[in-house]
């Protein structure tokens, strides 16, 4: 038979719903003795819908805490590669 062009499948663009959107991290323990750890992240326009958002997504364990951040809220100190400079 004749050769057929393959052609890759379209690629799909993610468009937010809303413009002023924030990216939170979201931080847990499950015993008071432990260090909060990071278990994820959620994306919200605003810190109540964060709030809740992080609650629904991140229920599944028994946390004695949950805190969220707003992502850019951090500093780096530095990142893998960079020289750290004193």
């Amino acid at each position: 038979m004749g050769d057929r062009a393959v052609t890759a499948p379209a690629r799909h663009e993610y468009h937010r719903v809303h413009d002023a959107v924030r990216e939170y991290q979201a931080f847990a323990r499950k015993l008071r003795g432990e260090p909060l750890r990071l278990i994820g992240s959620v994306v919200a326009p605003d810190d109540d819908l964060a709030a809740a958002y992080a609650r629904a997504t991140y229920d599944e364990e028994r946390w004695v805490e949950m805190a969220i951040v707003p992502r850019e809220s951090f500093m780096t100190l530095w990142a893998p590669g960079e020289e750290v400079t004193e």
